[in-house]
């Protein structure tokens, strides 16, 4: 509040002097209109890229499924093409790139047909990569190596998009429907071009396409910004039209069950259907039928691609294909693990308290450890928090500073817990530390900090740390990995100025305590962090699934009498977690 107490006076004082004396204000309110202008013009880009992608995609389905263009229609500002199936592409005009202003520097996003006869996603001229893999811009391949229909249901016939990272001003992209996004590492703001162009392209308004040729009565010739070309072949009555009415994506049908798919046909003379390993498919009547192979059959398909040739009265031909999965509907476990791992992060951007640019579980990371500008701001006035959206729901806050309590996420890592490195002066400066990185050769994970004992809790807020659902529904948290942190180890080990070394006879627990929805106690658990002079030193699974349906859960720590003394607890209050396993309700699925 205090910060924006003092921007106000500040833009009040500003005024003032503007106010008492002559001021030529014309250049602030022109830089003014040019950066509303650069704002409006990304944005555009962001749609304009986009919509080409999506332009681009129905383009490839065109190819893929052998289909024609009946009409190809100008509009203000581009193209309209109309497919034999129904499906449309809207190509628009690249805006005018005036004096350069209209370079946004958005990637180019595109396609290009390998030595496989597939197409993949490219972007800048390169392979478009998940996770090491080409991302396929058709649908999966029949058993005759030729190429199926696009899979809108397949992971890899999801068509690419973009967006501009409000934080980071980056252009980004998602190859998942928009669940998860990477950064190009491109900055939408570029240098100025030169003056662009009006026509069917506007190079200088960043569109994935550079012409359109309607002069071939035969074919529609398109040409990317890239070079790439497509020739897409014109209807005409001589030619024979098979429409597998809605059967885009592939065609899931059960184990020794038809579907029939309704078809519209037009100058049909001939046709010959072929067919997977123990699929069987006919025609008759403006309906395919396709019956999938019975699950106990010794060898069969489970996918593949119907192929249906059909010959016109002219003897043109042409060949429509029908992408066929056999399978069974399974009740299956949603299960979704919170890693803390960039990779994973589906939470949308956000900003904490001063206005650090929350982006990916990294951006989390306090450094230093202690005295932070994350996690040591104004005491009761600042909020560090996370929220693992569209994933496990998990959300946790805290009222800096850490020294309180709270779950700060961390991958800081000290292999020595005996020697406290050079430049710190005690092992609270290491406090989020571990020696082991994340569970699992992972990088991230969280560190906990926080307990209630009959000492502290006369004195504090005794309400104990730990995380919640957002939405507050009651899940079964399956499990989490432990680990002890440097801090803890060092003080059991070795003991310091406030605890003694453990004994034979020394113990030092983890206490869960499980919610439901109504905050009544459900359930506990408890995970030993020393047993004697046995310490974790590496990540264990703790089974919270005892604790049943819940809410939220909290954490508090149970020691020997060596650990404590006349003010509480004197082991420092500290574990490490990563890889906190929920369990959802039981989905649906074809498999």
């Amino acid at each position: 509040m205090r910060k924006q107490v003092f921007l106000a006076l500040s833009v009040v004082a500003m005024l003032t002097a503007l106010v008492g004396c002559s001021y030529d204000d014309g250049a602030i309110w022109n830089e003014i209109e040019n950066v509303k202008d650069r704002v409006e013009t990304l944005e555009e880009a962001v749609i304009k890229t986009n919509e080409d992608i999506v332009a681009l995609q129905a383009i490839i389905n065109a190819l893929q499924k052998n289909i024609y263009v009946t009409s190809v229609t100008p509009t203000a500002n581009g193209y309209t093409i109309q497919f034999s199936d129904g499906t449309t592409a809207e190509i628009k005009n690249g805006k005018d790139g005036e004096n350069g202003a209209n370079g946004t520097n958005a990637p180019i996003i595109s396609v290009k047909q390998d030595a496989d006869g597939n197409y993949y996603w490219t972007m800048d001229g390169e392979w478009l990569l998940v996770d090491g893999e080409r991302v396929r811009a058709n649908g999966i391949d029949g058993e005759d190596g030729a190429n199926g229909e696009n899979g809108i249901d397949g992971k890899d016939a999801i068509a690419p998009q973009v967006r501009i990272n409000d934080a980071t001003k980056e252009w980004e992209i998602s190859t998942d429907g928009g669940e998860t996004w990477v950064s190009t590492g491109v900055v939408a703001e570029g240098k100025d071009g030169a003056n662009g162009e009006n026509g069917s392209a506007g190079a200088a308004g960043d569109s994935l396409f550079k012409d359109i040729d309607t002069s071939n009565p035969d074919y529609v010739v398109i040409t990317l910004a890239d070079g790439t070309e497509f020739r897409l072949a014109r209807y005409d009555e001589s030619a024979p039209m098979f429409i597998i009415v809605e059967a885009s994506g592939v065609a899931e049908v059960e184990y020794g069950t038809t579907a029939e798919f309704a078809v519209e046909a037009y100058n049909i003379a001939d046709y010959v259907v072929n067919t997977p390993e123990g699929w069987k498919a006919a025609y008759a009547e403006n309906i395919l039928s396709v019956t999938a192979p019975a699950k106990d059959l010794c060898h069969f398909d489970k996918e593949g691609v119907i192929a249906i040739t059909v010959v016109s009265d002219e003897g043109k031909s042409a060949i429509v294909k029908l992408n066929v999965m056999a399978g069974e509907w399974v009740e299956e476990d949603d299960i979704r693990i919170l890693t803390f791992e960039d990779s994973d992060a589906k939470f949308s951007a956000y900003e904490l308290y001063g206005g650090a640019s929350i982006n990916k579980w990294s951006d989390l990371i306090d450094d230093p450890q202690y005295g932070g500008s994350l996690t040591y701001t104004d005491y009761m006035s600042d909020t560090y928090w996370w929220y693992d959206e569209d994933n496990t729901e998990l959300f946790h806050s805290f009222t800096t500073p850490y020294w309180g309590g709270g779950h700060v996420i961390s991958n800081y890592v000290l292999a020595d817990y005996e020697n406290l490195p050079d430049g710190y002066y005690g092992w609270y400066e290491v406090q989020m530390s571990n020696p082991i990185g994340g569970h699992n050769g992972s990088k991230n994970f969280a560190v906990h900090n926080g307990y209630s004992d009959f000492f502290n809790s006369q004195l504090y807020d005794a309400s104990l740390e730990g995380f919640e659902f957002a939405d507050g529904k009651e899940r079964i948290v399956e499990c989490m990995y432990v680990t002890n942190t440097n801090y803890v180890l060092n003080s059991l080990t070795f003991g310091d100025g406030f605890n003694s070394a453990a004994t034979e006879n020394t113990y030092f627990k983890i206490v869960a305590f499980g919610y439901n929805a109504n905050e009544e106690l459900v359930g506990t658990s408890e995970f030993t962090l020393c047993n004697g002079r046995n310490f974790v030193t590496t990540w264990e699974k703790w089974d919270l699934s005892s604790l049943g349906k819940v809410a939220k859960i909290t954490f508090n720590f149970s020691a020997s009498d060596d650990q404590s003394g006349s003010y509480g607890l004197n082991t420092p209050a500290y574990f490490a977690y990563d890889d906190v396993t929920v369990k959802f309700d039981t989905k649906r699925v074809f498999k």
